[in-house]
């Protein structure tokens, strides 16, 4: 299974074919055979709101957790703020991404329950999912619980739902075989928005790409927020920077 966005096409298809109910974290149960689509949005917002799109093309809608304590996109910015209330507006489930190793507390339900109140100031609507990211091992045994927050790791949907992921362009389990197997009614796949596109690529040019990417950006914003930024760097010397010509 490749991730161009006709594979995952075909993948909605196959649910579909073998009776399998798209749902939600909180619907599942109501279904003889159910399936949860994720998606942790990482890296990029911007691939993650192209790629509801495509998914609302298809007729289904699925659930996005949202990384606040990243360096690679600023949920706060306005543009960002649009694009997320626009997804949550079309039907698609937000929920919280959080990275337990930006914290040193112990006690972890603090930055959560604050975290948890950013993320519903930027969609002015609740938030009632959480998704650890790069959990530990510790944090998949205990079976955490958080006041008002369902944990999809929780041994309900990553033990007895069938789990399977594409992290790092890698597939533990192949969906289509997973799906074709009939083994399993419940099933829990997470993607990122960020591995796919209209074809199939290289995994290191996805990559290469999305730092030189970051170049561009960069220059976007420093015209936005100087006067007169050509005076120190000119828009064609950027696109250089950003093509490594």
């Amino acid at each position: 299974m490749d991730f161009s966005y006709s594979s995952y096409e075909k993948l909605i298809s196959l649910l579909k074919q073998y009776n399998y109910s798209i749902t939600d974290y909180n619907n599942y149960k109501k279904y003889e055979k159910s399936v949860i689509l994720r998606h942790d949005i990482d890296f990029s917002i911007k691939d993650s709101y192209k790629f509801s799109l495509f998914e609302e093309s298809l007729g289904i809608k699925s659930n996005y957790f949202v990384l606040l304590s990243t360096g690679f996109y600023n949920p706060m910015e306005k543009r960002v703020r649009k694009m997320l209330r626009d997804m949550h507006n079309r039907g698609f489930t937000i929920g919280l991404h959080f990275d337990t190793t930006a914290y040193d507390n112990t006690d972890l339900n603090k930055p959560i329950q604050s975290e948890k109140h950013i993320l519903e100031e930027i969609l002015e609507a609740p938030v009632n999912l959480i998704a650890f990211h790069r959990p530990a091992p510790t944090a998949l045994a205990n079976n955490l619980k958080f006041p008002g927050l369902i944990n999809v790791y929780s041994k309900e949907f990553f033990h007895d739902c069938k789990y399977c992921s594409d992290s790092r362009f890698f597939w533990r389990d192949n969906p289509y075989e997973l799906i074709t197997s009939q083994k399993y009614d419940r099933l829990q796949i997470l993607t990122h928005a960020f591995c796919w596109a209209e074809s199939d690529r290289c995994p290191a040019h996805v990559y290469k790409s999305f730092i030189s990417q970051a170049s561009w950006e960069r220059y976007k914003y420093l015209t936005e927020n100087i006067r007169n930024p050509e005076e120190f760097i000119s828009e064609e010397e950027a696109r250089k920077l950003w093509l490594n010509k």
